[in-house]
């Protein structure tokens, strides 16, 4: 998956760092390291990866563009998918 931008526009900014502690630096170095991704069937995304700590990010995806819809610490099963997937 080719990704030549990350958009996270303020009002999801500010709820991913109040409420789960999470800021934007984490989201890019996690998206542009070789994520773990899913496709959901809504058609948008799933990426867990490691930057400083396991995160999950769900996203959509338009003309090579990521747009952030939240983000948050993943949970034991995630950690573990992830970590069974990247060998």
């Amino acid at each position: 998956m080719k990704i030549s931008k990350v958009i996270i526009n303020k009002k999801v900014k500010e709820k991913i760092l109040y409420k789960h502690t999470i800021r934007s630096f984490e989201i890019r170095d996690i998206l542009l390291d070789n994520p773990y991704i899913l496709k959901t069937r809504d058609g948008r995304y799933i990426a867990m990866g490691f930057s400083q700590r396991y995160i999950t990010i769900i996203f959509e995806l338009k003309d090579d563009i990521v747009y952030i819809i939240t983000a948050y610490p993943s949970s034991d099963a995630q950690r573990k998918l992830y970590k069974h997937k990247k060998r």
